[in-house]
């Protein structure tokens, strides 16, 4: 009986998860932050205009996220222009065609680096980005570009997250 009552919790749990609407957490302007996959989840920073990381709060971008009509998807744009992931690599600026992003809950800590209860940025089905550097920026850091994950990273691994203007 207990497995069947597992089952029964987690099957609760994928229909809460598939019937929250989730793309309303990134609607409107608001700021993309970077939340580190491990550990204390810490706020490691955020994206500037251009899709860069940064550590300095008064370099983040303003970003204004678009629902998809008739899907659970959204665009995002800055001053710099439309967003999206060029090979791996998150960038914003002008000539990029607006793509489709979605979000995903993370329910499970252990799904796969999540962080309970967060609503995070996702590209296809993938979303923990990294830097090629051994770790996040500094406050005296210049921005540094961003990208999903290959796993052959040394720095701390990040979702991007929300935080609303």
């Amino acid at each position: 009986m207990p497995a069947f009552t597992h089952i029964l919790k987690l099957s609760a749990l994928w229909l809460i998860a598939t019937a929250t609407p989730i793309a309303a957490a990134f609607n409107g302007t608001g700021e993309l932050h970077t939340l580190w996959s491990a550990g204390d989840h810490a706020d490691l920073g955020c994206i500037t205009d251009e899709g860069l990381w940064t550590a300095r709060e008064t370099a983040c971008g303003a970003f204004e996220a678009v629902p998809v009509p008739d899907t659970s998807m959204y665009t995002l744009t800055t001053a710099a222009g439309a967003c999206w992931v060029r090979g791996a690599r998150f960038t914003c600026g002008e000539g990029n065609e607006a793509f489709n992003f979605g979000v995903i809950i993370l329910f499970f800590s252990n799904w796969p680096n999540g962080i309970p209860g967060v609503k995070v940025l996702r590209y296809g089905q993938y979303g923990l980005m990294a830097s090629r550097s051994n770790g996040p920026p500094g406050l005296t850091d210049s921005p540094k570009p961003i990208h999903l994950v290959s796993y052959s990273e040394t720095g701390k691994y990040v979702w991007l997250t929300w935080k609303d203007l």
